[in-house]
């Protein structure tokens, strides 16, 4: 179909790939030091690629590769929507490629490991999950060792981005298990060798084991006659002056730092982040040194190149903290005061920000890598699973053997069956499809909150700190109330909305029956029957569980009897209308908001744009008036 001439000059698909590999080996050439440039790197790549171009799709694999190499370090310019975005879409000219040929399947993986890593930044960490996932299930045991080595540099270098300690010492584990190969080959993957000894230095960078941090380092250092990327280079000597600045070892600190600048300014880094951290740590030295007008003008250089790169890191903060310390030394309160409030507003920015990711981070329903952990940790949970893995395969089998001897004696009716099934499901699946496919992931999600609060109530059981005993089934309860919810769903005729009445009644008996305070507490609903939307009813039924728990709690103490009543109404204007009371001691506090319940009814009250207030006669009552959209 395609001849072995190609292009307007009659160059072969064969010449056309060795000329490419040229242009290819050319473009590498550049990335080196001395002769680092990155114009030329990024003209040779695109020769690369134009000569190849001609002859798609003889080289699609090898066009591919140079397109995505080429284009990581352009795109990484980008913002991280801007990068999400165009992953997206030129992933369909990767998903073509025939994972029956080794070089796709692994092209395949490095692109998706890549676009895993962007989403984690983005802070998706649910969809990098998912993409990382894919990425892996694409290595296989029978790839060759250098490939095994990189999935593990891979996982560890993805778990190290998440920054908790739990998913640190996973990374930690992996990067010690590829290092096992590449520490006897890194003549041949010097960059895969400086990654994860660089990564070790950071995991030990605080850790009282300097002998660790020291070898590392050195690991790093042996690599430089070698490997002849600036990065690297500046990367080590910035890095070991940080740590001997730590150390109070300026003048060994001031010379790395010389040393980081000079490749730094040679090689046009000028727009990197580490430029920012070199100049800063110059400064520090001078301040400590008391040279101040040589710290100021260090540190007023580094605050120009983070505003130039819009860095809102914690660097920024030091850097405007010590630039306003050194202006009150000079008596330059002006400046000072300028400087202070930059600071200000630069931790305002950057406390949003922890924010917003701890958010994204509770709102994830699975955590692979906390799963991985568990089960490598906890021997018992994993006979449990295998056990129950073990069950689920012998049921299974049961199950196959029943329709199979079911199928065989039932042949002509099954096959009359089949036809007329499939006739009246083709009439029925427009209709049913969606609420079918509803209904399922409601069902799911019910079936998963149970499996957490199951969890929940193995742990608490092995506890014996009653506060700690409390907080779990407080936790407990407030999974179950949102798996009510989905079960409502699911088991009504209208998937859009929860009948409130039954909700209430169904919620409040459960917590009443997990305190064992069914006996001693009458509840009484004031309320006609109320639907409501999904979100709406989950803050909600959390309010209510909240403030039942509280009731519970502290309402009637010494085994004292008495009443808890809800009432919950529509009212004009589509307010909403809620109020818990008890008859207790009336000593309740919760619109205080001094403890995690507390905390969580003022935050859902804002979510559901409310208002709360608390009333202390003859026990307490809670009264809120939610300002509903027109949708609930």
């Amino acid at each position: 179909m395609f001849s072995q001439k190609s292009g307007n000059k009659g160059v072969s698909a064969k010449e056309a790939l060795e000329l490419s590999n040229k242009y290819k080996e050319r473009a590498n050439w550049f990335t080196n030091m001395p002769q680092y440039n990155t114009d030329s790197t990024q003209y040779y790549s695109s020769k690369a690629i134009a000569v190849l171009d001609a002859n798609e799709p003889l080289h699609q694999y090898k066009l591919l590769e140079l397109k995505f190499n080429k284009n990581k370090n352009k795109y990484s310019k980008f913002s991280l929507n801007a990068q999400d975005s165009i992953y997206k879409i030129e992933w369909n000219n990767y998903d073509k490629l025939d994972n029956k040929i080794t070089e796709n399947r692994l092209l395949k993986y490095g692109y998706l490991v890549n676009w895993a890593n962007i989403k984690l930044y983005k802070g998706d960490s649910e969809e990098s999950l998912d993409l990382f996932e894919k990425a892996l299930r694409l290595i296989t045991k029978k790839d060759v060792p250098n490939v095994q080595a990189r999935a593990l540099l891979d996982k560890g270098l993805y778990y190290g981005l998440y920054g908790l300690e739990s998913e640190k010492k996973l990374s930690h584990k992996y990067l010690q298990q590829s290092l096992k190969f590449y520490k006897n080959h890194y003549s041949e993957y010097p960059g895969e060798f400086y990654m994860i000894n660089a990564e070790l230095v950071y995991y030990f960078y605080s850790s009282p084991k300097k002998d660790s941090l020291h070898y590392y380092f050195n690991e790093v250092k042996k690599l430089l006659p070698i490997y002849k990327k600036p990065a690297v280079h500046f990367w080590y000597y910035s890095m070991l002056a940080n740590y001997l600045t730590i150390e109070r070892k300026f003048d060994e600190a001031r010379a790395n730092y010389l040393k980081a600048l000079v490749v730094v300014e040679n090689y046009s880094f000028n727009d990197h982040s580490i430029h920012s951290n070199i100049l800063s740590g110059l400064g520090y030295i001078a301040m400590e040194e008391k040279k101040y007008d040589e710290a100021l003008e260090y540190y007023l250089k580094a605050n120009s190149l983070l505003i130039e790169l819009n860095d809102n890191t914690e660097q920024k903060i030091t850097v405007l903290d010590n630039i306003g310390s050194l202006y009150e030394e000079k008596g330059d309160f002006k400046n000072a005061l300028k400087y202070r409030k930059e600071l200000y507003e630069a931790s305002l920015a950057i406390e949003k920000q922890r924010n917003e990711r701890s958010l994204r981070e509770s709102e994830l329903k699975v955590d692979v890598s906390n799963k991985e952990k568990e089960l490598s940790q906890k021997k018992n949970q994993q006979l449990f699973y295998l056990i129950a893995l073990g069950l689920c395969i012998i049921l299974l089998v049961l199950i196959y053997r029943n329709v199979r001897l079911k199928q065989k004696s039932n042949l002509k009716l099954a096959a009359i069956n089949n036809e007329l099934e499939e006739k009246n499901l083709l009439l029925d699946k427009r209709n049913a499809e969606n609420e079918l496919l509803l209904k399922e992931i409601h069902h799911r999600v019910k079936n998963n909150l149970e499996v957490v609060s199951g969890l929940l109530a193995l742990q608490s059981a092995q506890i014996d700190d009653k506060k700690t005993k409390d907080a779990m089934q407080e936790s407990q309860n407030r999974v179950n109330s949102i798996g009510i919810v989905h079960q409502k769903l699911y088991q009504g005729k209208n998937l859009g909305a929860i009948e409130m009445k039954e909700y209430v009644l169904n919620l409040s008996e459960s917590i009443l029956d997990s305190f064992g305070a069914e006996g001693k507490i009458h509840l009484e609903l004031a309320m006609e029957k109320l639907d409501l939307d999904i979100d709406t009813a989950v803050p909600l039924g959390l309010i209510i569980n909240e403030l039942i728990t509280n009731t519970v709690k502290y309402a009637f103490p010494e085994n004292q009897k008495g009443t808890l009543t809800i009432k919950l109404e529509r009212q004009p204007e589509n307010i909403l209308h809620l109020v818990v009371s008890d008859d207790g001691v009336g000593k309740s506090g919760v619109i205080k908001g001094t403890g995690f319940g507390g905390q969580l009814i003022s935050l859902l009250t804002n979510q559901l744009n409310g208002t709360m207030k608390e009333e202390n006669n003859n026990g307490t009552s809670v009264i809120f008036d939610f300002k509903l959209k027109k949708s609930a």
